[in-house]
């Protein structure tokens, strides 16, 4: 089979197969996503609902086959461009608007978080509260409390985004379909832009090398190569058009970064990346990064200096943006330290918690005991690999050269290693790796982008679960998690890692060859 996909391959045109992995994505989405939901999306305006999303199941359609389907798709298709082939810029850019357009008829699906947005905006201007000391559970009587999750916390995003939410809530009135539309629309115009900004940094003229400011990116890819990774990327296209996570408007402004830094324009690159923090908090190391490569090459004096004009800088923009919820104190980031605490099925760090939970009690350890050191560990030691992963980043980061590899590098072990991560927090990694070299890193993002999205839909939650606790079904079950979500990246990897040594190999050999074979002329010769 595999030798006659090969054949078919051969005998196609550029256009005729990355056209048929388009179609394929289409099907994908369009029989097992927008056929089964999109009459769940219009019933959203009828408030009260009988439903409550934060208990029960959440409609999810046919999950597992729009997976195998769509992605397997992407995938021949990107396979399919790194062997050469491609596609004009007016059919890469009418096959992403087409998928868009298909996409955004799926109501939210496999996630809840545009509901949980609908909160933050509404208290605002319905209650007129401060959304850092508000969390649903405060107002049961709201006609949208059904749809709300994350019921006994407050936001864990920055005030941009609340404001922009506050806007929102504004303009939707109280539809809540008329709040689902204006954010899926919103985000996906966002995510759009994002890609138009990356074609245009990649046809934009670098800044001159040299001094401070030598750092245009080397080698750039085919311009339309942003098109295809993010615009036809069903991972994209789930997390934007059909859940409208806030991680579009991350994508957005990472754009925006990389085209400052390629004009030139660092402080504005800067300052931009310290939006992206105030967006999220896991973004500030890419500031911090950056604004360390801004300052390499510099005797010690000097480089203290400009890393502490950035930090005031930094620190200034954050104090300016908290304004308008200063009357939250310390609780405007107790909600994220809240969320920091949990761990997603299948990371690693939670692998590792499920490790010591099942394996400490064959030693005696009680397992209440065993569980907490194993909750512990897990992160602490996921924290303390990220944190070397920054410190190695950030000392290899050099002037004249361009630094956005190499943080690329750091972003892709945090998401692999943070033990709280879902597949829209990729957005910005794609962002990146859009507009570098090809690289294990690319490798690795690809891949992860289609891996990190679940395989099967949720399940309602189990009554009395929780009270029958088993640590070693919790291991199996955290272990096929991990092997699903991040073995497919794991083993890109090491396949890339292992072909890339395998080629330093040989380059040696073939840089010898003519030079051996210069000396053997020269002695027939002679």
């Amino acid at each position: 089979m595999s030798t006659r996909a090969a054949a078919w391959l051969r005998r196609r045109s550029d256009q005729e197969v990355l056209l048929a992995c388009l179609a394929g994505i289409a099907l994908g989405i369009g029989l097992f996503l927008v056929a089964p939901l999109a009459r769940d999306l219009v019933p959203m305006h009828r408030l009260p609902t009988n439903h409550d999303f934060d208990v029960e199941a959440k409609p999810q359609g046919l999950v597992t086959p729009f997976w195998v389907v769509s992605m397997a798709s992407f995938a021949i298709a990107v396979w399919q461009w790194r062997r050469g082939r491609r596609l004009s810029l007016g059919l890469l850019v009418a096959g992403a608007i087409a998928l868009h357009l298909l996409a955004l008829w799926v109501p939210p699906v496999a996630s809840k978080d545009v509901y949980a947005y609908s909160f933050y905006g509404k208290v605002q201007t319905a209650y007129g509260a401060n959304p850092y000391l508000s969390f649903p559970d405060q107002h049961p009587l709201d006609s949208w409390h059904p749809f709300w999750s994350w019921r006994l916390t407050g936001p864990v995003y920055g005030p941009p985004f609340l404001l922009l939410l506050r806007l929102v809530a504004l303009v939707s009135g109280p539809s809540m379909l008329a709040w689902v539309l204006w954010m899926k629309v919103l985000l996906t115009v966002a995510e759009l832009g994002a890609v138009a900004l990356l074609v245009h940094t990649l046809r934009a003229r670098a800044a001159p090398p040299g001094g401070e400011g030598g750092a245009s990116l080397l080698s750039p890819p085919d311009p339309r190569w942003p098109v295809l990774l993010i615009g036809w990327n069903p991972m994209v296209l789930q997390a934007v058009a059909m859940s409208a996570h806030v991680d579009a408007l991350l994508l957005l402004l990472l754009a925006a970064v990389l085209l400052a830094h390629r004009r030139g324009r660092y402080l504005a690159a800067f300052v931009l990346l310290v939006v992206l923090f105030l967006f999220k908090v896991y973004m500030g190391p890419l500031a911090a990064l950056y604004g360390i490569w801004l300052a390499a090459g510099k005797r010690p004096a000097a480089w203290a200096g400009t890393i502490a004009r950035l930090g005031a800088l930094g620190a200034a923009l954050t104090a300016l943006a908290y304004l308008p919820f200063a009357s939250a104190g310390t609780s405007l980031f107790g909600s994220a330290v809240d969320v920091s605490t949990h761990y997603s099925s299948g990371s690693p760090p939670n692998l590792v918690r499920r490790l010591f939970a099942a394996a400490l009690p064959l030693g005696g350890v009680a397992p209440a005991t065993a569980a907490g050191i194993g909750e512990r560990a897990g992160r602490q030691l996921a924290m303390a690999a990220i944190l070397v992963a920054f410190v190695l980043v950030a000392r290899r980061l050099r002037a004249g050269e361009d630094p956005w590899p190499r943080i690329a590098a750091y972003l892709l072990f945090y998401l692999m290693m943070t033990p709280w991560v879902f597949y829209w927090h990729e957005l910005p990694l794609l962002g990146i790796v859009a507009v570098v070299p090809w690289s294990l890193t690319s490798l690795g993002a690809v891949a992860l982008s289609i891996t990190l999205v679940p395989l099967a839909p949720a399940g309602a939650p189990v009554p009395g679960a929780a009270l029958l606790p088993n640590a070693a079904h919790d291991l199996r079950d955290t272990s096929v998690a991990f092997l699903s979500r991040y073995g497919g990246a794991v083993a890109a990897l090491l396949i890339g890692w292992r072909a890339r040594r395998r080629r330093a190999q040989r380059e040696p050999a073939e840089r010898r060859q003519p030079h051996i074979e210069a000396i053997n002329l020269s002695t027939r010769s002679s």
